[in-house]
């Protein structure tokens, strides 16, 4: 992604008020400056740890999102920081994230916080949670065939059109309506009429 297009998106967002600005945004490394502005800091002049965390938090957020998968999500779900020296009001920090682990279910990244001498401030280290996209009632039933040798797979769908057969009919008793009451037990002959022709596939 752009570091610009990022810039935009979240110029209305929290790290658009914090006031970071992105630098570079791909895969394999995040970098941004923060410049340390009087209302970030605690006295006597210093950039507030607290800003320091979500600074890196969000570039460890941006590197993992730029690894999902189509339709995934993520979230930070721990969070370790390492302070070793200030940021001093008026100067501007930069950070620098990369990956430590990118797995299916999780992502490591840590943030190197730094002044404009180099000088090491904090070191921040957290893990992202891979969200998996939710699945509609297609994909989901999908899943359950996935994989499954062919005979595997007509078995449960012959299971599935029986079960299909037993709701219409239960909905067909439940109802007062003769016509959808007819419809609904045409439909569940329907699905045993399917149920049996699989279990001839299988012979």
């Amino acid at each position: 992604m752009d570091p610009a297009d990022l810039q935009q998106n979240m110029q209305k967002l929290f790290p658009g008020h914090l006031g970071i600005e992105f630098v570079e945004t791909g895969p394999e490394r995040v970098v941004a400056r923060l410049a340390v502005r009087t209302e970030l800091c605690t006295l006597p002049g210093v950039l507030h740890g607290g800003a320091v965390m979500a600074f890196a938090d969000t570039l460890g957020a941006v590197g993992a999102f730029l690894n999902l998968r189509d339709g995934a999500s993520t979230t930070t779900i721990e969070s370790k920081t390492n302070f070793f020296a200030p940021g001093v009001s008026g100067t501007t920090v930069t950070g620098e994230c990369t990956p430590l682990h990118r797995g299916r279910r999780t992502m490591v990244w840590q943030t190197r916080v730094s002044d404009p001498e180099g000088r090491l401030i904090a070191l921040v280290t957290q893990t992202q949670a891979v969200l998996e996209a939710r699945r509609g009632p297609a994909e989901t039933l999908a899943a359950f065939f996935e994989g499954q040798p062919l005979a595997e797979q007509q078995q449960l769908l012959e299971t599935l059109e029986h079960a299909g057969a037993a709701l219409y009919r239960q909905w067909a008793g439940a109802t007062d309506d003769p016509a959808v009451r007819g419809e609904l037990l045409a439909s569940a002959e329907r699905e045993d009429q399917n149920a049996a022709a699989l279990a001839r596939l299988r012979r």
